[in-house]
């Protein structure tokens, strides 16, 4: 019996074949519901971006994050984000009505990145739910691809679209993946 493989089949497994798939983790005791006014902070805007992005995908309603800067007390915020600097967004997300804030995080050095997010519950501090994706080795690709990918396999293992591990998912794949222009 002969298989066809259309366009997006060899798409898929060329994709598969090129880069390993990342090492993922998550955890989630409670997710919020669409239209939750989020904001969404991190120390690196291409990360950030693609969360707020991916976020707004899902039904939250992401406040914008340069809003906060009117409700901060000094202008001395470090956007490195230290756990002062998110102690005062939280506090700034408060004040604006936003009833979520996910913080997301940039480690490892450019050719080994790795990418932590977590939602935290504005009105009681808890965590709700966390995720990272990191890549075993070093990549090849464009740093900035590398982190968008890496922030939505975050996201989708946090939010248990995804198991944890190192396995390529097609749903992930569907989800993460770069759409080529036609």
């Amino acid at each position: 019996m002969k298989m066809k493989v259309g366009t997006l089949g060899w798409m898929l497994l060329l994709a598969a074949c090129s880069y390993p798939p990342p090492v993922t983790d998550g955890f989630q005791s409670d997710l919020p519901k669409p239209g939750t006014p989020t904001i969404v902070w991190g120390d690196d805007l291409s990360a950030v971006g693609t969360a707020t992005t991916w976020l707004q995908k899902r039904g939250l309603s992401v406040v914008e994050r340069s809003l906060l800067i009117l409700d901060f007390e000094s202008e001395t915020m470090n956007l490195g984000h230290t756990l002062r600097d998110e102690a005062t967004v939280l506090q700034a997300a408060k004040k604006r009505g936003a009833a979520h804030v996910v913080f997301v995080d940039r480690g490892g050095d450019y050719r080994a990145p790795m990418i932590t997010v977590r939602g935290v519950d504005v009105e009681s501090g808890r965590v709700q739910w966390s995720g990272s994706a990191r890549y075993a080795a070093f990549e090849t690709r464009p740093p900035k691809d590398t982190l968008a990918n890496l922030t939505c396999e975050a996201l989708a293992t946090a939010w248990g679209l995804r198991p944890s591990g190192t396995k390529w998912f097609l749903s992930s794949y569907a989800m993460c993946g770069v759409a080529s222009a036609k």
